[in-house]
């Protein structure tokens, strides 16, 4: 049954391949592949197909800046210029918590007027930076919500800075290879990555190889590789709270409103910690989404129905990842199939 929904969607969308894995009380009861990964290749999607995961990946960036709030290195209400050099005056005054929360009001790099111009081109971190440094920020700190990859592009400098280990180490050391996710990388086009799917976009009625995108663009913004049989383990992390202290954990899937605005009635949702928590009455619910091109994903974690979707696709037509995620926790838990489907959340 499940498996007809799943297929008459990516018929619908015209979805390549599909990989899914469901995890209910911290075990996977559904772990699995759909299509293709490779469509000149004839390549079957599976558990194991590598996908580009996009924003999914800033819940590992901030389980890293997490890992050193739990270790008394760093505060959630330090300036993100106690840590970095050169910051532009404007940026003085945001924290880790406002950048965490996406509350910041650094304009996004990608809402940038030539981004796309700039998306073939391996471009240095500081180039990167250079197309909002001299912008005014869109509102003042912790006023109001909008997403800002920019900020979580810092978050990965600052990293960097205060530990002296690359972003990708860190993740590797601290992350990936602790919880055996051997299969989770930082994504360059260049590198030999066993199982890795081809991304796809659809133009002028048919699909066809997505463009080269730098992975300079994407970072510590999103720039991870991974599968969904790793990302069980991820999932197991989270569920035992073995990566971070169970306090921790929640503090992040708490809704951290702005100080302006209605998010939680008006929009549905509202930004935790690296996390968005979507607007489902008392069910506590957390999600992320990604897209980028080739490729759409998500994470939705329904806590306290403790059931787990993760979803990866190599097309980035999905608009609503989500949407897709929430139907299939249905089939395992029918009273998440009653509740309507809540307005799209960020994921870029």
């Amino acid at each position: 049954m499940i498996d007809d929904y799943i297929q008459a969607t990516m018929a619908q969308i015209q979805i390549p391949g599909v990989s899914v894995a469901v995890v209910q009380e911290g075990e996977p009861v559904l772990v699995k592949g759909y299509g293709w990964a490779n469509l000149e290749h004839s390549v079957t999607a599976t558990e194991r197909t590598v996908y580009e995961i996009a924003s999914v990946g800033k819940t590992f960036t901030a389980t890293l800046i997490m890992m050193l709030v739990e270790e008394g290195v760093i505060s959630l209400d330090d300036a993100i210029a106690n840590y970095l050099d050169n910051i532009p005056p404007a940026w003085q005054p945001v924290t880790i918590k406002h950048i965490l929360s996406h509350q910041s009001g650094i304009p996004s790099y990608t809402d940038a007027k030539n981004y796309w111009e700039i998306t073939r081109l391996d471009l240095s971190k500081s180039e990167i930076l250079a197309l909002v440094t001299d912008l005014p920020l869109k509102f003042q700190p912790g006023e109001l919500s909008a997403y800002d990859n920019t900020g979580y592009y810092l978050l990965g400098l600052m990293l960097e800075n205060m530990t002296g280990q690359s972003y990708g180490d860190l993740l590797r050391d601290r992350i990936f290879t602790p919880l055996g996710m051997n299969a989770t990388v930082m994504n360059h086009p260049r590198d030999i990555v066993p199982h890795r799917a081809a991304g796809y976009r659809w133009l002028n009625g048919k699909l066809v190889n997505k463009p080269y995108y730098s992975p300079s663009v994407t970072y510590s913004a999103g720039g991870q590789l991974s599968s969904v049989e790793d990302m069980v383990k991820w999932e197991q992390a989270l569920y035992n709270a073995t990566v971070l202290r169970q306090s921790t954990l929640d503090l992040m899937w708490t809704p951290h409103p702005p100080n302006l605005g209605n998010d939680w009635n008006k929009l549905k949702y509202v930004a935790g910690l690296g996390w968005w928590i979507i607007n489902y009455g008392d069910r506590r619910v957390v999600a992320h989404n990604g897209s980028i091109l080739g490729f759409a994903s998500n994470i939705t974690r329904f806590i306290d129905d403790k059931i787990t979707v993760i979803l990866f696709c190599n097309l980035d037509r999905v608009t609503r990842p989500d949407a897709i995620a929430k139907e299939i926790a249905g089939y395992y838990c029918p009273s998440l199939a009653r509740f309507a489907l809540q307005p799209s959340f960020e994921m870029d």
